[in-house]
């Protein structure tokens, strides 16, 4: 009997040597992926009425917005990128499709990574009516954006991105970067999950338009550009 078996009669040490033996086989057959996830937020949007454009369509990127598009797609060009999912709104589909090009990509578009739905309720108007129009639901995701649930939770936001990552490990089953491209509020929704953090961090998480954030493995909270993507890709 092998020593480093304990003294359980010689069937159960059988049984305990053909379980290890199955553990190894696993260990060396099922496949190790090494995953990063990136949320991009989309880049500035053409809105020169100054609406809430929410999820409304026809909010494309102004040329600035291409700008920013086109520099995250050039930073992501070399790095590995394996696959791209994308919110389907016009303005994440615009920026997702400039890194398409440039990596030669399919874009998955995916509805859980779509803006937040409480945000639908002020849909069209401007800054100036939502002062008066709504005024008592901004004050109230202003005070407690956990608290507020009309359209849809910060909870539920938090967890249909959850959902899209964790499909994404399951789908994804080779090395290298995934890139989802979203909004502000799906971002700070899932970080503040991940990293544990209160709702009321919310308006701490500042994610610049056509800037990156890393979801996985080791969620980060700080805003990337094109040049400091390009740095923490290499590092």
């Amino acid at each position: 009997m092998p020593r480093d078996v304990p003294f359980v009669g010689l069937a159960s040490a059988t049984v305990l040597e053909t379980h290890n033996s199955l553990q190894r086989s696993l260990l060396y057959t099922l496949p190790l992926v090494s995953l990063k996830v990136i949320g991009l937020r989309h880049g500035e949007v053409h809105n020169p009425k100054g609406v809430i454009y929410s999820g409304l369509p026809g909010y494309g990127l102004s040329e600035t917005g291409r700008e920013q598009a086109a520099r995250v797609a050039g930073a992501l060009r070399d790095a590995g990128v394996v696959a791209l999912y994308s919110s389907p709104l016009d303005r994440a589909m615009e920026t997702a499709g400039f890194v398409a090009d440039a990596l030669g990509l399919e874009i998955r578009q995916d509805i859980r990574l779509h803006e937040w739905r409480y945000w639908a309720q002020w849909a069209g108007m401007t800054w100036e009516e939502l002062r008066t129009k709504g005024r008592e639901a901004w004050e109230a995701y202003r005070t407690d954006p956990g608290s507020v649930t009309s359209g849809e939770s910060l909870e539920q936001l938090a967890d249909r991105v959850d959902d899209w990552m964790a499909d994404v490990r399951k789908e994804i089953t080779q090395d290298g970067i995934v890139v989802g491209v979203t909004h502000l509020e799906p971002l700070r929704a899932i970080l503040l999950r991940m990293l544990g953090r209160p709702a009321v961090d919310l308006f701490a998480l500042e994610i610049g338009l056509g800037n990156a954030v890393r979801l996985a493995p080791s969620p980060d909270a700080v805003s990337l550009d094109a040049a400091a993507l390009t740095r923490a890709l290499v590092e």
